[in-house]
């Protein structure tokens, strides 16, 4: 128990970390899109521990991670976790994103979006690590042009998330 808690004091110190040294980058004018390539991959890095330590309970469990995620990096457009069964299959896909009235949430598990054909889904766990997407119009998601970083989550049981972090750029 005080070793679970010491994991999670560490984990939240790393986040909080995360956070300062974007405001501290964005304060300085550092190298863009690259900085914050860096900052996500840290920051979700920190996430997909901090899940498997302390695995949310329910998909409002999830959304409400996601959110503190994003509040803490203001850089960040957008992050979601698509939650998958034994089998493999996405049973909940919550998503948060940025909007000009704050944040907005929606369960990209739809039909319509076909979160198992996408990949930010498909090539972290073909790759068993954290990787980036190319540029992409997210139709259906956060409905503009992004790269995503994604991460699968796994425990002792095997796969149960992957977990993304979105930054908005230019259309190519």
């Amino acid at each position: 128990m005080l070793l679970s808690s010491l994991r999670l004091a560490t984990i939240r110190a790393s986040v909080f970390l995360v956070a300062i040294v974007a405001v501290v980058v964005q304060s300085c004018g550092g190298d863009g899109i690259q900085d914050d390539r860096r900052l996500v991959t840290d920051a979700l890095d920190a996430l997909a521990v901090d899940m498997v330590e302390n695995r949310p309970v329910d998909v409002d469990s999830y959304t409400k991670r996601l959110k503190s995620h994003l509040e803490a990096n203001p850089s960040f457009f957008g992050s979601a976790a698509a939650l998958v069964d034994r089998t493999g299959a996405v049973v909940a896909s919550p998503y948060v994103y940025r909007t000009a009235d704050g944040y907005a949430s929606k369960d990209l598990a739809s039909p319509s979006y076909d979160v198992e054909e996408q990949s930010w889904f498909t090539a972290p766990i073909a790759a068993n690590e954290g990787v980036w997407t190319e540029p992409y119009f997210d139709a259906g998601g956060g409905e503009t042009w992004m790269i995503t970083r994604s991460v699968p989550v796994r425990d002792s049981e095997g796969l149960f998330a992957v977990v993304t972090t979105d930054l908005a750029v230019d259309a190519p």
